[in-house]
């Protein structure tokens, strides 16, 4: 909550704006834990949790989205949301089907232990975000300048908001940092599947700091750095597997995973999908139709969570 309320001054005290602030500030700090845990988990050799961490938060994180966005209904807040988005979006959907592919397809091909998936999506991660910082810097120079409005309740000046931003991304490291080695414990233990313990159980955990994040930052009507910080998170989280891959050294991590890890990337895509078909929503008729979308991808969340369960 304090890196959202952070990161909301930061974007209104700088060029950046809530769309960057979200995407890319904000995203990352969240999805630290996510980083040390797959990093963790690919060490110690449980691929099941590495990668269904990965792919499992992209999942409850739109879930989470979804959730607000019902909770803020009357508000109607993504309609007033940037089209923006939507190159982010895609830039997800084209990660998700590089790993929808590299799940169940065996590449080969590795460069200092990562296989040809994990750089492909380093690549695509990378121009993706180059391109979309660009496309956004250079609409921000045209466009006029939104009035700022500090956070209510808080005494605060850039160097305080950027250091109070720093000092709680580090706590969010550490804190994240043991969940890998709980989650291999816990299935060794219990007889439970890598996959349920690192999709559901362990990405429920690290997406923690993401839905406090959206939390905050739709309550302070930045519906920009809401969705921003949902779209960003995602995109690192499967840039976390790449990174993942490189600490895991029996091949590619991602040829070592379960086959139900290939159905969550699927999913991954179809909610993302639902996520841009919402952004280019300009008006609704009433509130049930306003709200249908998120009602289907909440159903076919828990759909996806009773299969890993019971399946």
């Amino acid at each position: 909550m304090r890196l959202a309320t952070y990161a909301d001054y930061i974007s209104t005290e700088t060029k950046m704006g809530g769309f960057l602030a979200g995407t890319i500030l904000l995203a990352v700090a969240t999805s630290l834990p996510e980083l040390t845990t797959t990093v963790s988990a690919s060490i110690i050799g449980n691929a099941n949790i590495a990668v269904g961490n990965g792919l499992g938060t992209i999942m409850f994180n739109i879930f989470i989205l979804f959730i607000l966005d019902i909770h803020f209904r009357k508000k109607r807040l993504f309609l007033r949301v940037s089209d923006d988005h939507l190159y982010t979006g895609l830039i997800a959907l084209i990660l998700c089907i590089i790993s929808a592919v590299g799940l169940a397809v065996n590449f080969s091909f590795t460069v200092f232990n990562v296989s040809m998936t994990s750089l492909t999506v380093i690549l695509v991660y990378f121009i993706g975000m180059r391109l979309t910082s660009k496309k956004q810097n250079s609409e921000s120079a045209l466009s006029k300048p939104e009035p700022k409005a500090k956070p209510k309740k808080m005494s605060l000046n850039l160097k305080k908001a950027v250091t109070g931003f720093v000092l709680y991304g580090i706590i969010i490291l550490v804190a994240g940092s043991a969940l890998a080695i709980s989650g291999d414990e816990m299935a060794k233990s219990t007889g439970l599947s890598g996959t349920l313990i690192g999709s559901i159980l362990v990405a429920f955990t690290t997406s923690i700091p993401d839905a406090m994040s959206t939390f905050t930052a739709l309550r302070l009507a930045n519906i920009n750095m809401a969705l921003g910080t949902i779209l960003g998170s995602n995109l690192f989280n499967v840039l976390v597997v790449a990174i993942g891959d490189g600490f895991y050294f029996d091949g590619s991590i991602w040829e070592a995973t379960s086959d139900d890890i290939i159905f969550i990337a699927l999913v991954n895509f179809f909610l993302t999908a639902i996520i841009m078909l919402i952004i280019k929503r300009d008006r609704t008729l009433n509130t049930f139709t306003y709200i249908l979308p998120a009602l289907l991808a909440v159903i076919s969340y828990l759909a996806v969570v009773g299969y890993v369960i019971f399946g």
